[in-house]
């Protein structure tokens, strides 16, 4: 159970009722899932957030398998159960090797990454714990995915961090996942 009670539409002021169906109606009905339970509590923002998501998730200059072994760093980086649940079985089906996310999850070193797959856990390791990122990573980064795709890193890494301060402050714990184990360390 999470810090704060999911919301309803009742409970959102009239002037945000709107914005709360249309944030709903855009998730399927399912805005008490995950990181959106939390946010629903202020709709307008939480449609803004997943616009930014969606947008990132649909930019081809870092391909999906990368895109989803940075969201694997974020998570293991912050602690953030849900973003591993959520995209633990999804990074091993984009082609992330089993290997890598075992060690990423038990928090060993990684071996035999390719090199954008190098790039881009050093640039999100970096971006997170030293909150920038050094000439010779940027250098490497803007190499193997452009200029491009060295802004969408950054704001893969923006928007998953965004997402997981919400879901560790407000101790949202990840279900259980049929296929991977959950993230140790992390709110359960």
């Amino acid at each position: 159970m999470a810090r704060i009670p999911l919301v309803t539409r009742e409970q959102i002021p009239a002037q945000e009722q709107e914005a709360y169906d249309a944030f709903l109606q855009s998730r399927g009905g399912r805005a008490n899932v995950g990181p959106y339970s939390l946010l629903a509590h202020m709709p307008a923002m939480a449609q803004r957030l997943e616009s930014w998501r969606l947008y990132l998730r649909d930019e081809a200059s870092v391909p999906q398998k990368v895109q989803e072994l940075v969201m694997l760093t974020v998570a293991r980086e912050m602690d953030c159960a849900f973003i591993w649940y959520a995209h633990a079985a999804a990074a091993r089906q984009a082609g992330v090797r089993d290997d890598v996310v075992d060690r990423l999850r038990d928090k060993q070193a990684l071996q035999n990454l390719e090199p954008a797959e190098q790039t881009a856990v050093q640039f999100a390791r970096e971006l997170l714990q030293q909150r920038r990122v050094s000439q010779a990573t940027f250098e490497e980064a803007t190499q193997q995915f452009g200029q491009r795709g060295t802004m969408t890193l950054t704001n893969i890494v923006s928007c998953y961090a965004v997402l997981a301060y919400n879901m560790n402050t407000y101790e949202l714990a990840a279900p259980a996942h049929a296929t991977e184990p959950g993230l140790p360390g992390a709110v359960a």
